[in-house]
Formats: C-alpha cells, structure tokens, sequence
C-alpha cells in the first residue's frame, strides 16, 4: 500500500508545478459534452439530463483510458520505466497509484463542468446524489481500465486506437442513445461492457429510482467489472513477466 501512496503522491506533486494544465482540465469537458447534451435538450429537457449522465460516466472513461496508457508512455519518454520495473512494487499497484490520481483529476473535471451545466439550466443531472454516483461509477470504470492498461503494455501499437476505441465503447453503450433500439447484435455487445451499467443505473436514479431499484444492475456491473480486472490483472503480470525476460522495457 506504501508504494501505491508513493506513485500517487509523486504525480501529485508532478501535477501542481503544471498550474495551468488544471484550467485545460476546467474547461475542455464542457466544450466536449456540451454539443451532445445541448442538441439532446432541444429534443427535451430529460433527454439532455441523461445525455449529461451518459456523457459524464464516458468522460471517466476517457480519462482513465488516456491516464492508464500514458502511465507507461510518460516513464517511457523520461526513460524511467526501467526504474519502476526495478522497484519493488507491482505493475498492478503501478497503475492503481497512477488511478488514485486520475480519481482526483475527474472528481474536479466533474465538479466543474456541473457547476458550468448548472448554470446552463441542468438541475437534476447536477445534483449532490448525481455527483456521488459519477464518483461511484468511476471506481468502476477505473477497474475496468486496468485491462486496457494490460493490453497497452502487451501490444504497444494499439494505443494508437485507444480514442476511438473510447468512441466505440460509448456509442455502444448507449451514451446519446437508449440501447433498447439498438439491432439484437449492438444490444448483447452493450450488455457486456461496464458503461452499459453505469449509465443505466445512473439514469435510473436520475428518474427517482431507489438504491434497492438498481440493486441488480449494480449486481451484474460489479460480477462484470470483476470479470475485466481479472482479466487485466493476469494480462499485465503476462505482460510484465515477458518484458522482464526479453527486457523491452523502454522499446516503442
């Protein structure tokens, strides 16, 4: 547990000398969302609460997506991943000291774009219960991420997709849409994937729905999740173990 405290207090301590960067942070999710929430609130007022939940949950993802994949591209520009390979921690714990600062990165970047929505007239979306949710569903999403982390450090040259497979993911999940008029094939790749949940729980309370309503969905989201990190978890020890014996730490 030290070494996970360790990673996420070096990046803290990383993050704050780059002041600027944290107005990047402020603003650029609003001018991301705010094409699809605001042309989904000239169909309805609800329509453009949902949107603003889908698309928040998606914007978790495209955050941990980036952070975990560039976890390894930033040590390997500075030539340093040697130096983690060699420390005594875990590539896993790695990743997830990197994770409990995204954590912070997107609990700020959504508070600010709600507060900014807020202002646009979005009330329910933008709620206190709503912010808890996002953080929630973060956790999740963040779990889910370690898998893509696995499969970056395995096959380098996918990361060149890495935002279009974000892409592919919402879409998928239903983030501007609701899945039930998905085709039958979209609909049962949807119910394999963590956003689908998210998103549907996080509707779901946004319509009024008790903790003890979504308790299913939350059932099927956490034995998924599990699923992926699982699988993530085995992919990177495989993939640490090869470079560990071929020692391609700092090849592109």
């Amino acid at each position: 547990m030290s070494g996970v405290l360790t990673i996420a207090k070096k990046e803290y301590k990383i993050q704050l000398r780059y002041r600027v960067v944290w107005l990047n942070l402020a603003l650029t999710p609003f001018f991301m969302l705010a094409p699809w929430v605001l042309t989904a609130r000239m169909f309805s007022s609800d329509f453009g609460e949902a949107v603003l939940v889908s698309s928040l949950m998606w914007y978790w993802l495209n955050q941990y997506f980036f952070g975990v994949q560039e976890a390894f591209e930033e040590e390997r520009e500075e030539g340093t991943l040697i130096s983690i390979a060699l420390a005594p921690i875990s590539l896993l714990e790695f990743l997830i000291g990197k994770g409990m600062w995204i954590l912070v990165e997107c609990i700020y970047i959504t508070g600010v774009t709600m507060l900014i929505f807020w202002a646009l007239g979005t009330s329910q979306a933008t709620s206190f219960q709503m912010f808890a949710v996002y953080i929630l569903s973060g956790l999740y999403t963040f779990a889910f991420s370690i898998l893509w982390g696995a499969l970056v450090l395995q096959f380098r040259r996918i990361a060149g997709i890495n935002f279009i497979t974000q892409e592919i993911l919402g879409i998928a999940s239903g983030v501007t849409a609701n899945i039930n008029a998905y085709p039958r094939l979209m609909r049962t790749v949807a119910y394999i994937l963590p956003l689908t949940y998210t998103i549907k729980i996080g509707r779901e309370i946004l319509l009024g729905r008790t903790f003890f309503e979504v308790l299913p969905d939350l059932a099927i989201l956490t034995i998924i999740t599990f699923l992926y990190f699982s699988m993530g978890t085995v992919m990177l020890k495989r993939a640490e173990n090869n470079l560990r014996s071929t020692g391609g730490w700092e090849a592109w």
